[in-house]
């Protein structure tokens, strides 16, 4: 997080407790890993938070794997979900879009009529979109464009708790995938990797769920 001119410089310890994380046995088989700052985490599960401090990876909703403490591997725990998408190809062509109060449905249509293949949304609170939203998603729906769901909130799940044009209940009711606990960015490469190895909407939903 900091450079080599910084009298703090963390580049050389953390490569050090990589290092020593990659060497582990009990490390293995357990997906991709994020060591920095002396802690491990899954890199399915953490984000950065911070945009230059050198404790800016955190798990927020499930806490750390563990940490590397004078070159001891510490683990307390598993990932909570190791996923593999087995395809020979992958899609890029999906839009992420983030919801804010008062937005209409004019991204969401250019997406439809600007080729993208699927889109993730970032909703609001644990997975609602304005009213006008909800055109929106049902254009791109009927044009069989699959919509994945995730919360702009940076920890927490999404689900349908709420009912009204727009709310969980809708959208889930009209087709779109929960995505749970992935943020956008993490859904939106999940979904690009879907995508490359199908797009039957209800295998879709059988990967997301």
């Amino acid at each position: 997080m900091r450079n080599s001119s910084d009298p703090d410089w963390d580049g050389p310890q953390n490569l050090i407790d990589s290092i020593y994380t990659c060497l582990n046995p009990n490390c293995r088989d357990m997906g991709v890993l994020v060591c920095l700052n002396g802690e491990i985490n899954a890199a399915s599960e953490v984000t950065k938070t911070h945009t230059e401090d050198t404790e800016t990876f955190a798990s927020l909703d499930f806490g750390s794997l563990g940490f590397v403490d004078r070159g001891r591997v510490i683990l307390n725990r598993t990932p909570r979900r190791l996923e593999t998408i087995k395809t020979e190809r992958i899609n890029p062509n999906v839009d992420l879009l983030k919801t804010y109060a008062g937005m209409d449905a004019k991204f969401f249509k250019f997406a439809a009529d600007s080729g993208a293949e699927g889109l993730v949304i970032e909703a609001l609170g644990v997975g609602n979109v304005p009213p006008a939203v909800f055109e929106g998603v049902e254009y791109l729906l009927e044009k069989g464009i699959p919509v994945v769901l995730v919360s702009r909130c940076p920890a927490g799940e999404t689900d349908d708790i709420y009912s009204y044009p727009g709310a969980g209940k809708w959208l889930r009711e009209a087709g779109v995938i929960f995505a749970e606990y992935l943020n956008g960015q993490k859904a939106r490469i999940k979904l690009i990797l879907a995508l490359g190895k199908t797009s039957d909407p209800t295998e879709l939903e059988r990967i997301f769920y």
